[in-house]
């Protein structure tokens, strides 16, 4: 029995030994500690709300029992650094905490990097941190204005153009949204004679009215809430009307005539009411004021749902002997 106990506390003893130099061999041959250069490790900040892949920081600051949105600027959007371990590098993670910003300017926030399950640290150095800037942030909301380009076929004009949505949103720091002043997007005719539904891309413009590409807007951290808009413009066929002077009961002396400039005008509009408009009436002419002075301006009775190109809307009589 005694050689037995003997024999298995032996047993005991090496199976111990051996599976200490398995694990051994399996730590520091098959998966030993090595130094390795982290690069590209993201930032994860804590106390804020993350937009562009952590490049922007919103914080909510408390100013006079109210809160206010701030944004960090020049944050880095990655760390690199180098690390003396054996585990898989994805479960790396860095970490700034920028709860206890309470005041724009710049400062400097210390920088944490995390291994689960490990006690080596960072073999390089054991801080890190960020230069950043904190800036107040704004909002600004601007109406789409629609530019045209081109020329629609011979005859044809444009109705109302409409655009959707008419209005952009853009947010980010003050010093950036401020820059921006106007909004547009370009429809551009290419001599079309049917109604035009399209999408274009909205342009900015700052106060001197020089172009801000949609690129330097990203870059300057700004959120923009639409960057294409839909537009539809009506494409209406223009007929020639001739203006037909009102004299009412009156009738001008003898030998005299008269003329009117313009003498014909182009409606345009509803298909089924322009089309059967041959002349266009003016008020009653003032005959005796004609008289007087040679002539007169008179307005132009324009029938609904036609409109007349170049928005004419009165016309010049005038006589001659």
């Amino acid at each position: 029995m005694k050689k037995l106990l003997a024999s298995d506390g032996a047993l005991k003893i090496i199976s111990v030994l051996i599976a200490i130099g398995i694990w051994v061999y399996i730590a520091l041959v098959m998966n030993p500690a090595i130094e390795v250069t982290v690069r590209d490790l993201p930032i994860q900040f804590i106390g804020g709300v993350s937009l562009y892949l952590y490049i922007v920081v919103v914080l909510n600051i408390m100013r006079d029992n109210t809160y206010e949105n701030y944004i960090l600027l020049l944050v880095p959007i990655f760390i690199g650094f180098t690390v003396t371990t054996s585990i898989d590098m994805k479960t790396i993670i860095a970490k700034a905490d920028i709860s206890s910003i309470t005041e724009t300017g710049e400062t400097n926030i210390p920088i944490e990097i995390v291994i689960p399950f490990e006690n080596q640290g960072v073999s390089s150095q054991s801080e890190y941190s960020v230069n950043v800037k904190v800036e107040k942030s704004a909002e600004k909301t601007l109406d789409i204005e629609v530019s045209t380009i081109g020329t629609l076929a011979p005859d044809y004009m444009p109705g109302d153009i409409v655009c959707d949505p008419k209005k952009v949103t853009l947010s980010g720091p003050k010093s950036a949204v401020d820059k921006i002043s106007k909004a547009e997007a370009v429809l551009n005719y290419n001599n079309e004679d049917v109604d035009i539904d399209t999408s274009a891309q909205i342009v900015f413009y700052g106060a001197d009215n020089k172009e801000i590409s949609m690129l330097d807007a990203l870059m300057g951290r700004i959120s923009i809430s639409v960057d294409n808009v839909n537009i539809h413009c009506p494409v209406l066929k223009m007929h020639k009307a001739e203006v037909k002077a009102e004299f009412g009961r009156q009738e001008l002396p003898e030998n005299f005539s008269y003329k009117t400039d313009p003498f014909e005008v182009y409606v345009f509009g509803d298909e089924n009411v322009s089309s059967k408009i041959n002349e266009i009436k003016t008020e009653q002419i003032p005959l005796d004021k004609l008289l007087d002075n040679g002539k007169v301006k008179v307005k132009l009775i324009i029938p609904n749902g036609v409109k007349i190109f170049h928005d004419i809307s009165e016309v010049e009589i005038s006589i001659e002997k």
